[in-house]
């Protein structure tokens, strides 16, 4: 998937969609489109790719890291932890 072309995510309803890139001032906007044209040809380091189930479109969103390397740790985040423990 963009070993020799750009990044391709196809959706459960069968279309293609390419990852865009958009620089606004210091903000990255990521998008994708089916339109080929000046797409990434990879996924942005700690990156994920998400279906939105409503609509059927894909969105990138930030990896969720839990402890060391995944493999530790519930995932939760140290407010929940602490709020989650007996006084």
């Amino acid at each position: 998937m963009g070993l020799f072309g750009p990044y391709v995510y196809k959706a459960k309803n069968g279309k293609k969609y390419y990852l865009h890139m958009k620089a606004r001032g210091r903000a990255i906007i990521y998008y994708f489109s089916e339109d080929p044209t000046d797409a990434l040809w990879d996924l942005p380091a700690g990156y994920e790719v998400v279906e939105n189930p409503k609509t059927g479109l894909p969105f990138l969103r930030k990896k969720k890291f839990g402890g060391f390397f995944g493999l530790f740790g519930g995932g939760k985040k140290e407010e929940e932890q602490q709020e989650s423990q007996p006084k």
